[in-house]
Order: structure tokens, then C-alpha cells, then sequence
């Protein structure tokens, strides 16, 4: 008498040869077979979403300081120098843009 299976639904899907290449390669750093590969990472593997967000807004700060940054070398050409406050609005918005970057790369 034949055993019973205990998974006994089949899932199909289709990959190109360059994916089933990839996923062969995995499964043998693995070191588990094709099928038993693509059960675990279906069942236990994670997908990675990346929030974007604050890069989008660092991207807007960056910009906003290149024109303000614009202005002061226009200003400068025109009266031959750079007043100090000029000067000490572009160090902080610099110094916001700082914060913005560490806390990115803290994931914040």
C-alpha cells in the first residue's frame, strides 16, 4: 500500500532559465534540493520593503540648499562679497541636511 503524501497540493509557477539557474545555485548553497528549497523560502523567507521617504526628502533639502547656494554666488558676483548672514543661513540649512543624513542611516 503507497504511502500517504502529508503535503499533497502542488503549486506551479514559471521562471526563466537565468531565475532557475539562480534558484539551483541557491538551493545548492543550501544544500537542499530545488523543491525543498523553494518550499522553505516561500514559507520562511522575508521580503525586504524600503521606505524611501526620507532619502526623497533629504534629495528636496539638497536641492533647496543648490539654489540658495546659487543665490549667494550671484549676490557675491554682483556686490563683490558675501554678507555674513548669507553665510550662516546656508551653514544651517547644511547642518539640517546633516542631521537628515545621520538620522537615515540610523533608520530613522
Amino acid at each position: 500500500m503507497a504511502k500517504k503524501r502529508t503535503r499533497d497540493k502542488l503549486v506551479k509557477f514559471y521562471v526563466t532559465e537565468e531565475e532557475l539557474n539562480i534558484i539551483d545555485q541557491k538551493s545548492k548553497a543550501a544544500v537542499l534540493d530545488r523543491s525543498k528549497y523553494c518550499r522553505k523560502m516561500t514559507v520562511d523567507g522575508i521580503i525586504v520593503k524600503q521606505d524611501f521617504t526620507s532619502v526623497d526628502t533629504l534629495v528636496y533639502e539638497v536641492n533647496k540648499i543648490g539654489n540658495n547656494i546659487n543665490q549667494v554666488a550671484h549676490r557675491a558676483n554682483q556686490i563683490e562679497s558675501v554678507p555674513y548672514e548669507d553665510i550662516r543661513f546656508l551653514k544651517n540649512q547644511l547642518n539640517k541636511i546633516y542631521k537628515q543624513i545621520e538620522e537615515f542611516y540610523k533608520g530613522g
